[in-house]
């Protein structure tokens, strides 16, 4: 499995609309590509975070060209959400642990 994490700065008072975003366009987008598996969204009041897992780095790859996915980035851009220069790393998960979550004892909005 294949971890990818995006950051970005987020403009002041503008998280609730980036949450927004991330919940109607960008999740929506990432669960129509092939290999996706999952992700973790977080953020405050500066920064937003994006964790996304994938079966392959070829998966990963393929985002990258995917026209859904470019548009996506045309449509956050567009929305004068972000700040500062967004960033993405990318690795091998070797620890996944979300037992808590999966049996119900942390509430997940």
């Amino acid at each position: 499995m294949i971890g990818r994490l995006w950051k970005t700065g987020l403009k002041p008072g503008r998280g609730d609309a980036y949450e927004t975003f991330a919940r109607e366009i960008s999740l929506p987008m990432f669960c129509k590509q092939k290999g996706f598996l999952g992700c973790v969204m977080s953020r405050d009041d500066e920064t937003g975070l994006v964790m996304t897992f994938w079966e392959d780095l070829d998966a990963v790859k393929a985002l990258d060209t995917s026209p859904t996915y470019q548009e996506t980035v045309s449509r956050i851009l567009a929305a004068d959400l972000l700040t500062a220069e967004q960033t993405t790393t990318i690795g091998e998960v070797h620890l996944l642990d979300l037992a808590k979550v999966a049996t119900g004892q942390h509430d997940i909005r």
